[in-house]
């Protein structure tokens, strides 16, 4: 493995720890209020490699933080879910410098990879995330949202019987629809 063991605790500490910190602290003042919502904000990475494995596991890990949370608060009243964007176009990002520096490598990942062929906008993540906060959203705690704008999903791995799940619409702790 690359990465040493406390590494891998501290990634795990500052993305899982910092959001059931964040929540645990939100929790009395929800209460009081009579209720409200919290959603933790993923990454795909995890459901796709990437060159940090910890990081992804430490998302996956949130996953499951949403949902336990989200069954455990909901008696208060207190809704917890998870988003999880896809690829991001912001000023300044990482895409626009490969879409100018690799502009075939570029087209070939919108291509190969999201099935648009169009990156996502912060603002289109941020209408998921609004609507899962607000009470239209009333019935949905304890999932898991993905943003992705359909971006293509892993293959399945031999003897998986859940096969892919898709990367669009509400998903479960696991990733079914």
């Amino acid at each position: 493995m690359a990465s040493t063991p406390d590494e891998s605790a501290t990634t795990f500490a500052v993305n899982v720890g910092h959001a059931a910190r964040l929540i645990r602290a939100g929790v009395p003042h929800l209460k009081e209020v009579g209720g409200g919502a919290a959603v933790i904000i993923l990454s795909i990475s995890r459901w796709k490699p990437a060159p940090r494995p910890r990081y992804g596991t430490a998302k996956a890990a949130e996953i499951q933080l949403a949902a336990e949370l989200g069954r455990e608060l909901a008696p208060d009243r207190i809704r917890v879910n998870a988003v999880s964007p896809g690829s991001i176009q912001f000023p300044g990002g990482g895409w626009g410098r490969m879409r100018n520096d690799e502009p075939d490598r570029f087209q070939a990942f919108l291509d190969r990879d999201l099935l648009h062929g169009l990156l996502g906008t912060a603002e289109e993540v941020a209408d998921v995330i609004t609507f899962v906060l607000f009470d239209r959203a009333s019935w949905v705690t304890g999932t898991h949202v993905c943003a992705t704008g359909r971006r293509a999903a892993p293959p399945p791995r031999p003897g998986d019987q859940r096969a892919a799940f898709s990367t669009a619409g509400l998903c479960d702790a696991r990733g079914d629809r």
